[in-house]
């Protein structure tokens, strides 16, 4: 058999302690690989879920995109709407006009005014306000 003064030899010693410190550093190299496995992991799930919130800002910025073409092609119907709008009020506010004139150079035909009295205080031409006069001045009474 061997005695324990050969077992406990200076190189034995050795062996044991570097048989030891081996396994404590494979130890902690198993210890640190899971650690880092858990982190790895907790990573790709923040990844999965920012790549996510960027899949739906794209879509959100997508759709903004969207409304504001839509939002432009409305304002632009709405402007081409409003300019037929002005057209029609210029057009009937002419018509007023023109039938507020006729009435007044009646009124003053009627009254005895000449045909250019009747053209300068209207605007009417003077032809207008000649056939005015002619029909409607006192002459016609």
């Amino acid at each position: 058999m061997v005695e324990s003064n050969q077992l406990l030899t200076p190189g034995n010693i050795l062996i044991i302690l570097l048989l030891v410190i081996t396994l404590g550093m494979w130890l902690q190299l198993v210890l640190l690989r899971n650690r880092l496995s858990s982190r790895l992991t907790r990573l790709e799930e923040q990844f999965h879920e920012h790549d996510q919130l960027l899949d739906l800002q794209a879509k959100g910025t997508r759709d903004m995109t969207h409304a504001s073409e839509q939002l432009v092609v409305a304002t632009n119907e709405s402007k081409a709407v409003l300019e037929s709008l002005r057209w029609d009020v210029v057009r009937l506010a002419d018509d007023v006009r023109g039938e507020v004139g006729m009435s007044r150079a009646i009124e003053l035909a009627r009254a005895g005014a000449t045909k250019e009295a009747v053209a300068d205080a209207t605007g009417l031409s003077l032809e207008e306000a000649e056939a005015i006069v002619t029909f409607h001045g006192r002459g016609k009474a």
